[in-house]
């Protein structure tokens, strides 16, 4: 098994990850609160704003682990058809 492909596996096992997601919806719906509260002071703003950008980052990087499985996978077929 190629490092790609063990690490779309974990990134797989992550999205399968019920508490995580739910943690991950959680951050992103309390910032949403913040930012439609009319009277949010301008540093809960940008801090909410931090958090959502966390969240983001980090679906992000699991994303790319899996389309670089993907990336790899038609690699090796385009190869092979060579």
């Amino acid at each position: 098994m190629s490092k790609a492909t063990e690490r779309a596996a974990e990134a797989r096992t992550l999205l399968g990850n019920r508490a995580l997601l739910s943690v991950l919806d959680e951050i992103r719906e309390d910032a949403t609160k913040v930012f439609l509260n009319s009277a949010s002071p301008i540093e809960s703003i940008a801090a909410a704003h931090d958090r959502v950008r966390a969240v983001q980052t980090i679906l992000d990087a699991i994303q790319t682990r899996l389309d670089a499985e993907t990336i790899e996978q038609k690699k090796g077929r385009h190869r092979v058809n060579d």
